[in-house]
């Protein structure tokens, strides 16, 4: 079997929409608070957009948030709003304890 994943990023009902009959390995849904990552042209979606998305999306389908999720605190609060799992830059690139914050954040997410 293959082991190759294939996510859709989406920003808008129309890109859900779009996303869903294509049937991807994991929907992600970005950026979902404020982010100084990269230049996005997108509105953050915040917290309320996860829950509507995790309502709309398939259980079998995993929902990735991704945009300004700096630190585990944050991931443990999209979590809670139905992100399956948090992508991240900043968390992880903008800290001097790399391991423990990876550590922080797997435990956010569980």
């Amino acid at each position: 079997s293959s082991r190759n994943s294939f996510g859709v990023s989406t920003h808008s009902y129309s890109e859900l929409a779009v996303a869903l009959g294509v049937r991807p390995s994991y929907i992600s849904l970005g950026p979902v608070f404020p982010t100084s990552s990269k230049d996005v042209k997108f509105y953050p979606q915040g917290l309320e957009t996860v829950r509507q998305w995790k309502s709309l999306i398939p259980p079998e389908i995993p929902l990735v948030a991704i945009g300004g999720i700096g630190d585990a605190n944050v991931a443990k609060v999209v979590r809670g709003a139905g992100a399956d799992c948090a992508a991240v830059i900043g968390a992880v690139t903008k800290v001097d304890d790399v391991a423990a914050a990876v550590t922080d954040l797997n435990e956010a997410m569980c």
